[in-house]
């Protein structure tokens, strides 16, 4: 028993090398490797290993394998419990890869059977410095993509952990039906099939919510920056103003004492020039709140504008009261996004049209509810049955991530609702925002 416990102790010492090193190269970590803090920390984490993998089997091994690998990223490289979590899960569904290769090697071309392999071979010194090779080989070939899956950033954290766990419950209970006991047949076939589903279905979760998250940051981005334009347009407003009384001041002067004829007329001049700041258009967005989406909506126009389209504008008086200007700022920041989305969709297809126009409406009920039209000319042909079906693009293939975060938004938050109108000519988005 003790020289079991033993053997198995030095073998797994190369194994945690190989979760160290996952460790190190994913998080970019600088902790030294034979440092007092890592070695101490890597024999007691080995010593972990070794009485799990003495007293459990099966799924419940792996469990607790992976919670022994986020404690040990925890402490070693002071990362946070998500990003150990995440780490430790994506080492062991990396770690399947190795297993399988080194259990169909050892079994189907050997020829040895799966008693030797399970009971005499697995977690030997050569196996495990098999698996340790190979995991190394993987994590600097994969490391781009691994970087990326690590460094995600979600409002809601916790919703891809338990996607990851789950998955990971999963792959890992049909890895050991499908190589428990090898029999190369269809359920076998179909066992693969499942992991790699889940696998897949986990990708497509964690790609989505990457463009949701750079998305949500350009939209972030624009609505700060409009804000602040915003300002800057108020002080200009002020500044030109003030300017203008003391022009006036000073014509009133001069003309009391009847002189200066000349200096007049060139102060006449000077209050009827006109302002190279396009106040007449931006006075259309009077009505809406000052809070980034008068500013959005201005820069919008401006860029439409500038690539030949025609904009008509709407914005009802009632406006002014209703409850846009009641948003939290978390309420703000989504409203900021939704109207980015569909704003940037309509000026692209808009572009694309032949007669290139954009109309963008504001009104407000009794109420004080507001629905928002932003309606747009198109080029393409589109496909009436697939309006509202997740990843559906005017667009074409491989775009409308813009949509599908808009409908993240309002799946988490019942104050808005959307819904789509399509003519022959033009295509509408409309958008409510109920009083809450």
């Amino acid at each position: 028993m003790w020289q079991t416990i033993i053997k198995n102790y030095f073998s797994f010492l190369f194994l945690l090398l190989s979760v160290v090193l996952f460790g190190k190269i994913l998080l970019e970590s600088k902790e030294k490797v034979l440092s007092k803090k890592t070695i101490f920390t890597f024999l007691i984490t080995c010593l972990l290993y070794t009485i799990v993998y003495t007293f459990f089997q099966g799924t419940i091994k792996t469990v607790l394998i992976s919670i022994i690998n986020m404690l040990l990223y925890k402490i070693l490289f002071k990362t946070s419990y998500s990003k150990s979590i995440i780490l430790s899960l994506m080492y062991m569904i990396l770690l399947i890869i190795p297993d399988i290769t080194e259990l169909l090697f050892i079994t189907k071309i050997l020829g040895y059977d799966k008693e030797y392999c399970y009971n005499v071979f697995a977690n030997s010194i050569p196996s495990n410095i098999i698996i340790s090779s190979l995991m190394i080989f993987l994590t600097y070939n994969t490391k781009f993509i691994l970087k990326l899956l690590i460094n995600i950033k979600i409002e809601d954290n916790v919703k891809i952990i338990i996607y990851n766990i789950l998955t990971f419950v999963c792959v890992i209970i049909f890895f050991y039906k499908a190589f428990i006991d090898i029999v190369i047949d269809i359920n076998f076939f179909i066992k693969i099939f499942i992991m790699i589903s889940f696998l897949t279905i986990l990708g497509s979760f964690i790609k989505q919510t990457m463009n949701n998250n750079k998305l949500t940051k350009e939209y972030d981005n624009l609505l700060e920056f409009m804000t602040t334009f915003e300002m800057e347009i108020e002080k200009q407003r002020i500044q030109r103003h003030e300017t203008k009384n003391e022009f006036l001041t000073i014509r009133a002067k001069l003309c009391d004492n009847q002189k200066n004829n000349e200096i007049v007329n060139y102060i006449d001049e000077i209050l009827q020039e006109k302002i190279k700041v396009k106040q007449e258009q931006y006075a259309k967005f009077g009505y809406l709140p000052a809070n980034g989406i008068k500013g959005l909506c201005y820069f919008k126009v401006q860029e439409a504008e500038n690539k030949g389209i025609k904009v008509g504008l709407n914005v009802s008086t009632r406006i002014k009261s209703s409850c846009l200007n009641n948003l939290t700022a978390k309420e703000q920041k989504e409203f900021g996004r939704i109207l980015g989305v569909l704003l940037d969709n309509a000026i692209e297809a808009s572009t694309a049209s032949t007669t290139k126009k954009i109309g963008i409406e504001f009104y407000s009920n009794s109420s004080k509810e507001v629905k928002m039209l932003i309606t747009n000319t198109y080029g393409n042909n589109i496909d009436k049955d697939k309006i509202g079906k997740e990843r559906f693009s005017t667009k074409g293939k491989n775009r409308g991530h813009g949509l599908l975060l808009i409908k993240q938004i309002i799946n988490n938050n019942p104050i808005y609702e959307m819904k789509t109108e399509i003519t022959n000519e033009l295509y509408t988005q409309i958008i409510n925002v109920k009083k809450v």
